[in-house]
């Protein structure tokens, strides 16, 4: 994607977005920490990290299913955090959400043209009739057969289910599409269809994707850029196409990753550090992944990075960076 131009509005922004959570013993846990990303008119902008680093918080957020505890969130040029109801409504014409199960979004009881239409109606766009007759074009839109109008969820595969998921998110024409892990619960040969799929309808509606995932090179074949988040924050964001050259302690470390693999006799032949959120977070108000990293200084464990510019739409959040950048080789993204 070429890069943004100062004259270019973001679409989507976070300013300067957290989110707390109080636990049942009175305990706070800060989901998102200072998060802060723009999001540009028909690009694909990548959210990826571990399970609990809080990315689909801030998908939850963006929706309006929880609110943030501070910070802004603008999407085209309104705050919705302050937005109630015909304004909420109008803002889910603006954005949908696609979610990684497919199976948790129909009704049981729904056939999948009924399904496809009922956003089309809900918003007044069209009739019940009206939505009838545009599900067929939905469903040829995501390369599917007519045939399945009247086929319930129970009769239909998981790739088929998230192909109309795709298409309802779609038939509203919303400007920004929300993805959260939506490819990761399918088989890969499925996977790659979808990916594909989703590239296509990018271009063909014109539509801004915040795509959220944990596979990175799952995400580089569909994102113009990267935001790799760690324990509520986001530490590095670039170009896809650059993140063999990413910077972050952590992102680097992050593209080093393998499974670990046992021989037959149970005994492990490749063994990673544990790099999970839960090992690693903490409630200090330094980098939450000081503790880990190489080059952390003793500044890191009480003061909290900024995100700062190290090139064209490239930024890090680590104070180390400025006493050393990492020239270690980083194996390609296949």
């Amino acid at each position: 994607m070429e890069q943004m131009t100062e004259k270019q509005a973001p679409i989507l922004e976070l300013r300067h977005v957290c989110k707390t959570f109080r636990t049942d013993d009175g305990r706070e846990v800060r989901a998102v920490r200072d998060a802060s990303l723009s999001v540009y008119p028909g690009e694909c902008v990548a959210l990826v990290g571990e399970s609990g680093c809080g990315k689909s918080t801030i998908a939850r957020m963006i929706t309006r299913l929880i609110n943030p505890t501070s910070g802004e969130i603008i999407l085209c040029g309104r705050d919705t955090s302050k937005m109630e109801g015909r304004a909420l409504l109008d803002l889910y014409r603006d954005i949908q959400m696609v979610f990684q199960d497919p199976y948790s979004v129909f009704s049981p009881r729904m056939s999948v043209g009924t399904f496809l239409g009922e956003g089309l109606v809900h918003h007044g766009i069209m009739t019940r009739a009206q939505a009838t007759e545009e599900a067929k074009n939905l469903l040829q839109l995501v390369e599917l057969p007519p045939e399945l109008m009247d086929r319930m969820p129970h009769q239909l595969s998981g790739g088929q289910l998230q192909r109309i998921v795709v298409a309802r998110a779609v038939s509203i024409r919303p400007k920004v599409l929300l993805l959260d892990e939506a490819t990761s619960a399918l088989d890969v040969s499925v996977q790659k269809l979808v990916l594909e799929l989703l590239s296509r309808l990018r271009k063909e509606l014109n539509l801004t994707y915040v795509f959220i995932g944990h596979d990175l090179a799952v995400v580089r074949t569909i994102a113009d850029r990267i935001a790799v988040m760690y324990a509520g924050m986001i530490m590095e964001e670039l170009r896809s196409e650059d993140l063999a050259e990413a910077q972050h302690p952590y992102t680097r470390r992050l593209l080093q990753s393998v499974f670990s693999v046992h021989d037959r006799t149970n005994r492990k032949i490749i063994q990673v550090e544990d790099m999970s959120v839960a090992a690693n977070a903490s409630g200090a108000e330094g980098c939450p992944f000081h503790s880990r990293c190489p080059q952390a200084a003793r500044e890191c464990e009480n003061t909290c990075p900024p995100l700062r510019e190290l090139g064209p739409d490239h930024r890090a959040a680590c104070l180390a960076l400025s006493y050393a950048v990492p020239n270690d080789p980083v194996p390609p993204v296949t």
